[in-house]
């Protein structure tokens, strides 16, 4: 079986796709700076993304749900054994396919049957978690979210074939990136962020949690009005993307007290510390990015500038904030070890290069936004410290999968 008590082979899978996707994106990165024959840009940016976000995202939660979240009991049935074994290919041939013949039929096939694996996992996940914390609501809500942004890959295809790529082609996609990304991943991680809390017997307010879930779930929703200001719509959409901005900044609120009630007594090392440092700002400057997105000015500038703020975007979500919480978690269930030195560097050059990244990607947008000279050298010095962002992961990688998962029950 890919994933059962002891093993840590699901992780170390999910860990190369990671290391894999991030390869393909250096060498699109190489590719603005060194123009290459054989690269196909679109093909290999479609195989980048859905295995950064699904080989190494889904892969890794999932891990974390099963080994964590399910009752000891129903661990080991067949259908976590087959429907796990299914993502798994499927997402290899991902990493293959899109390269090779970008969204076509063999893709489609592929990225179906993952669809219907993906159901089926999540019915048995639904079913066998039966907690009633907090930790346990927000990974239920958590899994409903990912079925409703994986409706949207069904009606994909005929819109496609139907308008070609029209702003409802384009509408449709960003729905599947805002209940994966605002609903599935940060629901799931920060349920897994609780557990541990509740598993190290950390003392938080209940009612601070149920408020963060609260806001946070009432949000999610009307927040994909915010993903299609973009196109042709009433200005009623701006008044409700922006009250769900609000409501995000609550549930945010809630979140500073929740982790300012644990740090006093949290004991964990020095990196788990930064790692939530790190993710917890990135979450914030994601709220603070979305509030700004629901003014026109904003979204007009967004869409001229979108190799800054958009790809920016979407970046400090999954390597500042999903990747790095990923990395805590994994830390604190004694999954990924930050030890000895080598590891430690990893972390840290992976850090540096994500925020110089992050960095040089927003203030080349600000520059041309308020008509300033451009960064001489951009896509280099984002090659440069794209390789910062390879290397740091290849030195964690190779210092893993030594010990035993340890299981919270």
């Amino acid at each position: 079986m890919i994933f059962k008590k002891g093993s840590k082979l699901l992780y170390l899978l999910a860990f190369s796709l990671f290391i894999l996707s991030a390869l393909y994106g250096l060498l699109l990165r190489w590719n603005f700076t060194f123009p290459l024959v054989f690269v196909n840009y679109k093909h290999f940016l479609q195989s980048h993304s859905h295995v950064a976000f699904l080989g190494w995202g889904y892969l890794a939660t999932i891990g974390v749900l099963l080994s964590n979240f399910v009752e000891a009991s129903a661990k080991h049935k067949k259908i976590y054994k087959i429907t796990i074994s299914i993502i798994v290919l499927t997402i290899i041939l991902m990493l293959i396919s899109f390269p090779l013949g970008g969204y076509k039929a063999f893709s489609i096939i592929v990225l179906s049957i993952f669809g219907l694996a993906s159901y089926v996992l999540s019915y048995g996940f639904l079913k066998d978690i039966k907690g009633k914390s907090v930790a346990h609501k927000l990974i239920k809500y958590g899994i409903y979210y990912y079925i409703l942004s994986s409706l949207a890959t069904w009606f994909l295809a005929g819109v496609l074939v139907s308008q070609g790529k029209t702003d409802l082609y384009f509408n449709t996609v960003y729905f599947y990136l805002h209940f994966l990304y605002n609903g599935y991943f940060v629901f799931v991680l920060f349920g897994f962020l609780f557990k541990i809390f509740e598993k190290q017997k950390i003392i938080i307010s209940k009612k601070l949690q149920e408020n963060f879930f609260l806001y946070l779930n009432v949000a999610c929703i009307p927040a994909y009005a915010l993903s299609i200001l973009w196109s042709t719509i009433s200005s009623v959409f701006y008044v409700v993307g922006f009250a769900a901005s609000i409501l995000q900044l609550i549930s945010l609120f809630f979140l500073m007290k929740i982790v300012r009630q644990a740090l006093p007594q949290l004991k964990w090392k020095s990196i788990s510390r930064l790692l939530l440092k790190f993710g917890l700002i990135a979450y914030l400057l994601k709220i603070v990015i979305q509030i700004a997105s629901a003014f026109p000015f904003i979204v007009e500038k967004s869409l001229a500038l979108k190799p800054f703020f958009i790809i920016g975007y979407l970046h400090l979500f999954t390597l500042a904030f999903m990747s790095v919480f990923l990395f805590l978690i994994l830390a604190e269930l004694k999954i990924i070890e930050f030890r000895n030195t080598i590891s430690k560097i990893g972390i840290f050059t992976f850090l540096f290069g994500v925020f110089v990244t992050e960095l040089v990607l927003f203030l080349q947008g600000f520059l041309f936004l308020n008509g300033f000279s451009p960064i001489e050298n951009y896509n280099l010095l984002l090659l440069i410290f794209s390789f910062f962002m390879v290397f740091g992961l290849l030195f964690i990688f190779l210092n893993q999968f030594k010990k035993q998962v340890i299981i919270i029950n």
